[in-house]
């Protein structure tokens, strides 16, 4: 009996710690979606000056185990030309699923044991 409740007690304490983990993880993927946008736009101005695109983020939904996230790539309106990436009133948008947590589930569904 003693040890059965041991047992139990180790899992429920690792299935909290792992909630936890994915919980913080999840909260500060979220408190950093603004800089890792601006940095990304930062990588489009360095390598594609002249595109006249910017990328932005809507929609985030912040789940336990996992995020969802709307990235829309626009015209930032610098370049009017018949050969714009993309015209006044187009996007291309991006739909991604963020796992977070210490094993995210998608790994583990490939067998990949190694955290992220």
């Amino acid at each position: 009996m003693k040890k059965s409740l041991v047992a139990v007690s180790v899992i429920v304490v690792l299935g909290a710690a792992w909630t936890g983990a994915s919980w913080y993880t999840g909260k500060q993927i979220e408190q950093h979606m603004g800089e890792v946008v601006d940095n990304a736009n930062g990588q489009l101005k360095a390598y594609l000056p002249k595109a006249g695109v910017k990328l932005s983020y809507e929609n985030y939904q912040r789940g336990l185990f996992s995020s969802k996230v709307r990235y829309v790539l626009r015209s930032d309106g610098t370049d009017t030309s018949e050969n714009a990436a993309l015209k006044a009133g187009e996007e291309v948008a991006f739909l991604e699923t963020i796992d977070h947590g210490p094993f995210p589930f998608a790994q583990l569904k490939k067998f990949n044991l190694l955290p992220s």
